[in-house]
């Protein structure tokens, strides 16, 4: 089309003028100028504790358990486990719950302790939730896995009515003795289970194909003995949207940071086992643009996260214990790009990335401060491109004061927040975070869980 001739710009007394006779507001469009862009919406929360007294009581209350995850169901069904520290069980809550305007840190309903014996916490260290992506075609729910760490195994325990009631294999198979298992969903009743294997340093791979009934172990995904020997596990994530090469096989991802040889202290280089096999084989593959980041300090602070976005594309996050850090690979994880550090606190640890469609929501615990006089916060990072720049930071909720231990139960101290958090976005793509925050107050020495609602600002895309 065509555009009418623009006659030049008047000056002067006649440029007065003819910005009298245009319409109130449009003086500045016709002279070249543009109206000053509005400002994006505030990014806000509402934050609140769960409550833990009374099975099938919703709102907010009380409870004592700690370093929680967080996963959102295909159908909007937010599920949040945390544990109540070995021997002690873990705890649950639901409830089918979008972000955004309206929504309440007290929609969920407690659901009692999935990983227990009776009445007799059995389990209660290192929790982790799946949610299966495919419906139960008999109960038409999305199946649940809820594991927990017991002293020498892990209980794997699974809810297809929306986690209101469990079964459980208290002791899994094949498991001799382990330390912090995750574990993931496929279709409507397979999973993967991941744990480090004490014994040998290794990463074991244990998959079930019947619902989380029974596990057998398929395979370990650390090929080097030096890794196995110095290495951190990080979580397990499965892509439920992209196809595999291998006929009946899924692509399936286990971060994880290791050092050069096994006598090294320092896990300064992050890695992806990767398997297109359904967990069969795994292939190592290092993320070299890690290695500079964690060369002082590691990059085991605590936990390294990943996440593969609906297109495929893989995010993965690290703390080198001074900030947080993205990778991201759109090759599984052949090649990489590095952001610069994301946080922009004294410290920042604990990353847990998700990629969604439209963007990716990254979660921390970041310092101001230093010792005692340190103080936390749950801190939100979004990206609304994918990429692995153009990150803006909320501070959503401060959780602890004093000083923070990462030696896991070793530390005399600074347990409260221990070593993980989370973070998932509903089909809408607002942001749901479970947190673990100092109980009663901040710098006690107790911890509760908390939940974090995104009401406001700008949704991601929908995850994988």
């Amino acid at each position: 089309m065509r555009l009418p001739t623009v006659p030049a710009v008047a000056t002067g007394a006649l440029a007065l003028a003819v910005a009298a006779a245009l319409p109130a507001g449009a003086a500045g469009r016709h002279l070249g100028h543009h109206p000053k862009p509005s400002s994006p919406p505030q990014t806000t929360f509402a934050t609140g504790q769960l409550r833990a007294d009374s099975p099938g009581a919703p709102g907010c209350g009380a409870n004592q358990a700690g370093e929680p995850s967080v996963h959102v169901s295909r159908a909007g069904l937010v599920a949040v486990a945390s544990e109540n520290g070995l021997g002690n069980g873990s705890e649950f809550w639901s409830a089918p719950q979008l972000g955004g305007r309206g929504a309440t840190a007290c929609g969920l309903t407690y659901r009692g302790q999935p990983n227990a014996f009776g009445h007799l916490g059995a389990s209660g260290g290192d929790v982790d939730v799946a949610i299966a992506p495919v419906a139960d075609p008999s109960t038409h729910h999305y199946r649940i896995y809820t594991a927990s760490l017991n002293l020498a195994s892990v209980n794997v325990a699974t809810s297809t009515d929306d986690g209101r009631s469990w079964s459980q294999v208290p002791v899994v198979e094949g498991v001799p003795v382990d330390d912090r298992e995750w574990i993931a969903a496929y279709g409507p009743s397979t999973a993967l289970l991941s744990y480090t294997d004490v014994l040998t340093g290794n990463i074991d791979v244990l998959r079930s194909d019947d619902g989380g009934q029974s596990f057998i172990e398929q395979s370990q995904a650390i090929n080097d003995p030096n890794q196995a020997g110095n290495s951190q596990i990080g979580n397990l994530v499965i892509d439920h949207r992209n196809p595999s090469p291998t006929a009946g096989g899924f692509w399936a991802y286990q971060s994880y940071v290791a050092g050069a040889t096994s006598q090294s202290t320092m896990k300064g280089e992050a890695y992806l086992a990767v398997s297109n096999d359904g967990g069969a084989s795994w292939t190592d593959r290092p993320i070299p643009c890690t290695a500079p980041i964690g060369r002082k300090t590691g990059l085991d602070h605590n936990f390294p996260n990943v996440s593969v976005a609906p297109d495929g594309t893989l995010f993965y996050s690290v703390s080198n214990d001074k900030a947080v850090y993205v990778a991201m690979s759109k090759d599984h994880g052949a090649t990489w790009t590095c952001s610069a550090p994301v946080s922009s606190t004294s410290r920042a640890i604990f990353p847990w990335i998700v990629a969604t469609s439209a963007g990716e929501d990254l979660v921390y615990y970041g310092a101001t401060g230093t010792g005692s006089d340190q103080t936390w916060s749950a801190y939100f990072a979004q990206n609304l491109t994918e990429s692995v720049t153009g990150w803006s930071t909320k501070q959503v909720v401060t959780v602890h004061r004093g000083p923070v231990c990462e030696s896991g139960i070793s530390c005399n101290g600074g347990r409260q927040l221990f070593d993980d958090f989370g973070v998932d976005t509903d089909p809408s793509g607002w942001a749901h975070i479970a947190y673990s925050h100092d109980s009663p107050d901040l710098g006690s020495s107790g911890t509760y869980t908390g939940y974090a609602v995104q009401t406001g600002g700008r949704p991601v895309g929908y995850p994988n």
